[in-house]
């Protein structure tokens, strides 16, 4: 979506007028990403967000996510999605606190527990009820019937893709075009199906995730998210680790190494499947920076991809 296909603050206070058949009150713009934006607002005593966006299936998942709400995993309910405007509108209970990635290094340490419980509650929720790998719908279906389909689907070029035309961009800035190239023969290299499958959010940053500064208070917005390797959702926190240098990333893997010591969980073939994440998340993100046209950040992913591989390479071969 580009900002002009943004809902203004006047147009959805009068959608929600509407829909409410009466007033309501302090809309306020309190959010926005690449496919929605949202205003918190207050209606018969409750406090209540509304999103905009053109991707009803983004909402959907977002009704079916709040499925697996725990004290650990809290996922504000979803209480209506329907057509607005040109597109869809959500409507959710709002959840209060800062963003996860604007924490300060102190309050980093009282948070990691609860980031560590978030991730171990993905882990551990049940998803038998869905079917496959990757990104999923409204009816808990995933997109690929294996992780490594779904993995190496990131070099389709597809008219039916958000980024169509990623392609071609990404051919106008040769290093970044050689960069994928690498690191797509690499991990047809490492991926493998042999996997435990998880809930996995895959955008535990960008404003997502809330906190109080000691616990998790919101996890929303799950439209980038996938079943697949609960490893995932860790290698993202540790792929971004340079543009958060507030965060204590190799502290938050020490309090996951130590929640799964203290359960008696091993993962199998660690640092491989790590490497398969890293690698996914790099050359995913070189597609979308070449999309938008941030050829500084795309540069960045490519050089903070390889790095990441000649930490971990050694770990595994």
């Amino acid at each position: 979506m580009s900002k002009s296909d943004f809902v203004a603050a006047g147009q959805a206070t009068a959608f929600l007028a509407d829909y409410f058949n009466s007033g309501p009150v302090d809309v306020t713009l309190i959010g926005e990403g690449a496919w929605s934006r949202c205003f918190g607002f207050r209606h018969s005593g409750a406090d209540l967000a509304v999103r905009f966006g053109k991707h009803v299936e983004d909402f959907r998942k977002d009704e079916l996510a709040a499925a697996y709400a725990t004290p650990d995993l809290p996922v504000p309910a979803m209480l209506a999605v329907g057509p607005a405007f040109d597109g869809y509108f959500a409507i959710s209970q709002r959840a209060y606190g800062m963003p996860l990635e604007n924490v300060s290094p102190d309050e980093w340490l009282h948070v990691v527990p609860g980031v560590v419980a978030l991730l171990e509650a993905m882990r551990a929720a049940d998803i038998s009820a869905t079917t496959g790998f990757g990104g999923w719908d409204a009816a808990g279906r995933g997109s690929h019937a294996t992780w490594s389909s779904h993995l190496l689907a990131v070099a389709e070029h597809s008219p039916e893709h958000r980024t169509y035309g990623w392609r071609d961009r990404l051919a106008e800035v040769p290093a970044g075009e050689e960069a994928f190239a690498w690191g797509l023969a690499l991990l047809e290299a490492v991926v493998s199906d042999d996997i435990p499958r998880g809930l996995t959010h895959c955008d535990l940053i960008n404003r997502n995730v809330l906190t109080d500064g000691s616990r998790i208070t919101a996890v929303f917005d799950w439209g980038c998210s996938r079943y697949g390797d609960p490893l995932y959702d860790l290698a993202w926190f540790e792929f971004w680790a340079p543009w958060l240098p507030n965060l204590d990333m190799p502290l938050l893997r020490m309090g996951l190494q130590a929640r799964w010591d203290a359960v008696g969980y091993v993962p199998a073939d660690f640092e491989r499947r790590l490497m398969a994440c890293h690698l996914h998340i790099g050359l995913d993100h070189l597609g979308y920076n070449a999309f938008v046209g941030d050829h500084e950040t795309l540069l960045a992913t490519a050089a903070r991809m390889r790095a990441l591989v000649a930490e971990g390479v050694g770990a595994w071969t």
